[in-house]
């Protein structure tokens, strides 16, 4: 760099109506107000003045035209300081759309569980996009996106999950805007978000289990019956005792039935059911390795890592050694442990739809849903004296914080013990 580069300016405002001629003492005088100069061949000619400054060193100047000399001070001292705080942003790069962005967001979301993308696309496409989509990044700001999410509450009445959900994709997608200096910060920052009602969670007790799976096996017999008749049959008559309670006919085990118990018992999630394949079961050492999933996603069946992206060895009781032996006898090493009738992974709708509602309904269990046998296994081992970790680790959560906040009430009687502790010691 030399000496003269050195002296010169990083930012100047010029007037481009005049010249630096200074006035005739006598001739024509300029119509500008407080001009001393000699007007320039484009006086009159768009806008007047230029303010004009480089962000770094050997860079290409940056300019914009102003009607008034004062827009353009304001303007290029607004530039300079973003400069010195190091969040400059080009407005070039700033012009890009929402939209485009979001585009190149999508296309990075190949790390994503199946699930997960199409959730995320779900709630860009319906909610998010048809707000901002062609709005510039440069002219997004942070009191335009508090007052949306509010509209998203008062006027579109949407869940204060999904609004949340909204949130959470939008944030996504400037994040990107900001790594890719396209914006100076996060306008997604401090707005205020409704607060999420946590789904009310059902915890099975033990006999519930035993009951709920005595139903799947007693429907499981009755489709079989059904099925070597190759007609429609009577089903076996329910009765009821004193209580009320259903009287579910004694059946042999079923699939159905060790699918529910393996659920319950260990709290894998269903995808991971699903893709659980033979040579990650160890019977002797009592461990499932998990390490894939899968699910029905527009109708297809797709697969991915865990929703962590981590595997994990999950531990499962003595009682499920011999009836996973049983339905392991036979299988290679890649097939499938719970495979549907073509070998395909079995499909959690069409399952819940077959099975599983049925059993629930024999059972007399209504309302349950397969993943509440999750959330059972978490109240069970929790109960049974489990440490917050290794709930955690088998469970597949990211930390043992999250695990503490889904099972929050399952842990108040741990509070009781200690304060009887206090009073003992």
């Amino acid at each position: 760099m030399t000496k003269s580069s050195a002296r010169k300016p990083r930012s100047n405002i010029f007037d481009r109506w005049h010249t630096r001629k200074p006035l005739p003492a006598s001739g024509p005088a300029c119509k500008c107000r407080s001009n001393k100069f000699q007007a320039s061949t484009r006086h009159g000619v768009g806008k007047r003045y230029t303010a004009r400054y480089v962000s770094t060193f050997g860079g290409a100047p940056i300019s914009k035209g102003f009607d008034t000399k004062g827009a353009a001070e304001d303007w290029l001292s607004e530039q300079m300081a973003s400069v010195v705080r190091g969040d400059h942003v080009a407005p070039d790069r700033a012009a890009m759309t929402f939209g485009t962005l979001a585009d190149t967001w999508k296309a990075g979301l190949t790390s994503r569980t199946a699930s997960t993308r199409r959730s995320y696309e779900s709630v860009l496409d319906t909610h998010v996009l048809p707000r901002w989509r062609d709005t510039r990044l440069s002219d997004i700001e942070h009191s335009q996106i508090v007052t949306w999410i509010a509209g998203l509450t008062s006027e579109k009445k949407l869940a204060p999950s999904t609004v949340r959900h909204c949130h959470v994709v939008t944030r996504m997608i400037l994040d990107l805007a900001v790594r890719d200096g396209r914006m100076p910060r996060n306008l997604c920052d401090g707005v205020q978000l409704p607060r999420a009602r946590r789904a009310t969670q059902r915890f099975l007790a033990r006999d519930e289990i035993a009951r709920l799976v005595s139903a799947a096996n007693h429907l499981a017999t009755e489709r079989d019956r059904a099925q070597r008749a190759g007609k429609r049959v009577d089903s076996v008559e329910i009765k009821q005792d004193d209580d009320g309670r259903n009287v579910i006919p004694a059946a042999e085990p079923s699939v159905d039935g060790l699918m529910m118990r393996t659920l319950a018992m260990t709290g894998i999630r269903w995808g991971e059911l699903a893709g659980l394949r033979v040579e990650c079961v160890d019977l002797d050492k009592r461990r499932l390795r998990i390490s894939a999933s899968v699910s029905e996603v527009g109708g297809k069946l797709e697969w991915s890592d865990t929703k962590n992206h981590t595997a994990r060895s999950v531990a499962f009781p003595k009682s499920l050694v011999k009836p996973l032996r049983a339905q392991l006898d036979g299988k290679s090493p890649d097939s499938l442990v719970f495979p549907s009738r073509s070998g395909e992974p079995i499909r959690n709708p069409a399952w819940s739809k077959r099975v599983f509602k049925p059993a629930v309904q024999l059972a007399q269990l209504a309302p349950l849903t397969p993943h509440d046998l999750r959330d059972t296994y978490a109240s069970l081992a929790i109960r049974a004296g489990a440490q917050v970790k290794d709930v955690q680790r088998q469970l597949g959560h990211s930390s043992a914080a999250m695990t503490l906040d889904v099972y929050a009430g399952l842990f108040e009687d741990g509070l009781d013990a200690v304060a009887d502790a206090l009073d003992d010691a």
